[in-house]
This record gives structure tokens, sequence and C-alpha cells, in this order.
């Protein structure tokens, strides 16, 4: 099955997996955790490790990990390294298949920076530093979108004219698919059955909520971009487009201010007044804070609608999962988000939800029609099972 590094870069963290024949041999993380830089790594099992870097460290934590992978594959002499799989996140139906990384696919990225600002030019640094460390690997590119490829029309298209949505390749492509194809891979041996309807709730700095149906997706809250559909840790999400661009005419922005102002300026962070981190907000909301009251109510409420639509898109629903970093760590903002939801056949034990912390398992209680399931996602295993369809 051979040697595979995946690559997961994000705005605030790296993380760095080594793979040798299947198996999860070196895992590194470099994380900007607001009051410092850190790097993380666990060897074949061992007891994590963490020392504090400095802002370079972070930047060009690329460099550090080519020194621990082939210190790691000289030390086992396992060989070289075979590939390099690195998570895509980019608009367009293009990006919505896993591919070898040609010098046309660079070029096509590139032409889409300003989209997604937070993830295509941290993208481009580890594609031009896998090839610069690794010149012998395959370099692959494992879409984040791949998963909602095939959403059924009504979910896929906006309500614009065919014609210009064709022309222009405007649809709605859907993010965090690596992460609910990887809950989907591994939600039977939790629940003991494949899920006829589930619905997924991604929530980390990026929240999404998808819909699948025979373990296919069907709908998702984001769209075209990576920057739509629910509030998150600073992106806005959904917004009247018409309110946008009566922002940019008081402001006179050009479109660049205006992406920019959507991805780091709205969500938590805006709405809190400058706080984009959940467990620090549902701290301030323990104190009586105000804005953070406000904050934690409108995501929280957003997440519920969002869930309640999605039964309609699955003509009803058997499981719900929580996933991704906030969602798995705090028992709170599960609970949260359960409270309008009971009529919808959810119902959580207090006790399981609050003993599931960074753990998988069910906190729906033993009656309830639809069960409630925590579990972390992998996306890092997701992708390196991408890279073993191009061995």
């Amino acid at each position: 099955m051979g040697t595979t590094l995946v690559v997961n870069p994000g705005s605030s963290s790296r993380k760095y997996s080594l793979y040798c024949d299947g198996t999860l041999a070196l895992e590194l993380r470099f994380e900007d955790t607001k009051s410092g830089f850190e790097m993380c790594s666990v060897v074949s099992g061992t007891k994590q490790t963490c020392e504090a870097v400095d802002e370079t460290g972070f930047t060009e934590s690329f460099g550090r990990v080519f020194e621990e992978v082939d210190k790691y594959l000289f030390r086992e002499r396992v060989g070289k390294l075979d590939s390099i799989v690195i998570r895509v996140v980019a608009p367009g139906t293009y990006f919505q298949q896993h591919t070898v990384i040609t010098d046309e696919y660079i070029e096509k990225l590139k032409g889409l920076e300003s989209i997604a600002p937070l993830h295509i030019p941290i993208i481009l640094r580890e594609i031009q530093n896998a090839k610069k460390y690794f010149k012998q690997a395959k370099v692959i590119a494992a879409s984040d979108s791949a998963f909602h490829r095939d959403m059924p029309s009504r979910a896929k298209e906006y309500s614009l004219p065919v014609e210009d949505a064709q022309a222009n390749d405007i649809h709605r492509f859907g993010y965090h698919g690596l992460s609910v194809a990887s809950i989907v891979r591994r939600v039977h041996p939790l629940i003991g059955v494949y899920p006829k309807r589930m619905i997924v709730c991604h929530i980390g700095s990026g929240v999404s909520v998808s819909a699948v149906k025979d373990c296919k997706s069907v709908d998702t809250t984001m769209g075209f971009s990576p920057t739509s559909g629910l509030p998150m840790s600073s992106r806005a999400g959904d917004l009247d487009s018409v309110a946008l661009l009566e922002m940019m005419r008081i402001k006179n922005w050009r479109p660049r201010d205006a992406e920019t102002y959507l991805n780091t300026s709205g969500g938590l962070l805006g709405m809190s007044g400058g706080e984009s981190d959940i467990r620090r907000l549902l701290d301030k909301r323990a104190q009586k804070d105000d804005q953070a009251i406000f904050a934690l109510d409108k995501f929280v409420y957003e997440i519920q609608k969002a869930i309640a639509s999605m039964t309609v898109a699955l003509e009803g629903l058997d499981v719900l999962v929580f996933t991704a970093t906030a969602a798995v760590r705090s028992s709170e903002l599960r609970a949260l988000i359960m409270a309008r939801l009971e009529h919808l056949g959810m119902q959580i034990s207090v006790d399981r939800n609050n003993l599931l912390v960074s753990k998988d398992g069910v906190i729906s209680v033993r009656n309830s029609p639809v069960k409630v399931v925590v579990m972390r996602t992998d996306e890092m295993g997701e992708m390196a099972q991408v890279a073993q369809q191009f061995e």
C-alpha cells in the first residue's frame, strides 16, 4: 500500500499524518492557540508531546515535517515516500474530484484565490512545499467537495438563469465532504447499522450541516464557497446579497475587500464583538455577558434551523451526528443545539452527553426515535484512503 503523507492545511492549524501500508505511523500538528504557536507530535501510538514554536515555525511548518518524516523513514527503514495527499477546498466543477496535481491544476487553483482566501493561498503553499521537499513523491488533491458532487439538482442549483449558471460554473458545491465521508465510512461499527437517513453536523472553525441518504449526500448548507451557509468562527455565512451590495456602496469596497470582510469579520467573531472561540464564549455566557449570549443564541438557532430543514431533504431522520472539534469537545454546545429539536424525535441523555467529551458514542436516550451520536472526524484517514486510489 506504500507510504503516504497526508496534509490538511487550515487557517489556524496545519495537520500532517504519515501512513505506512495503511497504518498511521506519525502525526504532527501545528496550531495557532491565540496564546502562542505550538507543535504537537505522536509517533506510532506513543504519548503526544508538544512544544512551543515561533510564528515562522508555524508558517514554515513543512520544513519541520520533512525533517521528522525523513527521520522516521530512515529509522524504520521504510524507504522513500510514495505519495502526498493534500486537502483542497475550492469552488468549481473542476475541483469536485480527487486527482493527481498537475501544472494545469495549480494554475486553475491560483485563479480562485480571492474566492476562498482562508484556504487557497495556504493550499498553494503546501503544494509548492510538497514538490520542493519530496521531489519523487506523487502529489494528490483530495477534494473537499467531491462527496457532494452528485447532490440532486434541487439542492445543487441556485435560482439563476440556467445558461448563466452553466456558462459561469455557478453551483452549490458544498464542503466538509472529507469529514462527512469519514463519518459515513465509520458509523456502522458505532451504532450497528448503516443509517438510511443521517444528518452530519460539522462544527469547528468552519460549520456545516449535511443530509446523507443511503450513504450519499443529498444536501448541505455550504454552497458555492466555504464562506456560505451557517455563521462560523469568523465567516459570516449566508447574507442577503443586496445588504452586501449596500455595505460595499457605503464603504466604497472592491470585491476583494467584501470577500475579506465576509471571511474574517463575521460569524461569532463579529456578533460577539471580538471573540471567535466557542469555549471562551460559553464561559462569558455563564457570566451573563450580553454579546456572548446573543452570539451563541444566533449561532445555535441557525444550526437548529439547518438540522430541521435537512429532515425535509431526507424525508425523516434516523441518526444525527455531531463531529469536528467544537461539537466533539463541548457537551454544553451540544445541549444548547438539542434544546429545540425534541419535536423531531431527538432526545439526549444529560449524563451520556456530559460523559462524552472528545470521545465517540451515543448520547440519545435508549428509546429516542432518532439516535444522536458524537463522532470524531477522520479527515486524515479519509485522505489516506483517497491516496490509495492512485497507487
